[in-house]
């Protein structure tokens, strides 16, 4: 059986890390990786990999989901309902303002990042202002804040 390479999700993980603990110094933010925060909608833990706080006010608090595609594949049917469950558990807990998704990889298909990026909220207008996809180079460029 052939070893998967995950050097390129490593690097992507790291490139991650590196921005939101960046983000967090400039806007006096925490962090936990690999946070439970609630239950998904339709039952079970749901865990993101990043949420951040107000240092000053922990009720104001973010949630960072990190996606990876380094081929095609199914990663990019997950996107809406990685956006259901960051609303849903928003919806639940309101210390959370603000949620981020961001789509890491090449594999990623031209066609899944322009429905993303111009209709996805069409069809699940409640994300609007409130979940936020990101590409790593967006994020790169991007300071993440709560407010």
């Amino acid at each position: 059986m052939a070893q998967r390479d995950t050097t390129t999700g490593s690097n992507y993980e790291a490139v991650i890390e590196m921005c939101i603990k960046r983000s967090c110094e400039k806007n006096d933010l925490g962090a936990i990786s690999e946070a439970t925060v609630g239950d998904k909608p339709g039952g079970g833990k749901h865990r993101v990999d990043w949420e951040i706080y107000k240092n000053s006010d922990p009720e104001f608090r973010g949630l960072i989901s990190c996606k990876f595609q380094g081929t095609s594949g199914t990663a990019e049917e997950k996107i809406a309902y990685e956006v259901i469950k960051l609303l849903h558990t928003m919806n639940t807990d309101k210390r959370y303002k603000k949620s981020w998704i961001i789509m890491g990889g090449d594999g990623w298909s031209s066609g899944m990042r322009s429905f993303v990026k111009d209709h996805l909220s069409e069809w699940i207008p409640s994300m609007l202002q409130r979940v936020e996809i990101l590409t790593t180079d967006q994020l790169l460029n991007t300071d993440l804040k709560l407010s």
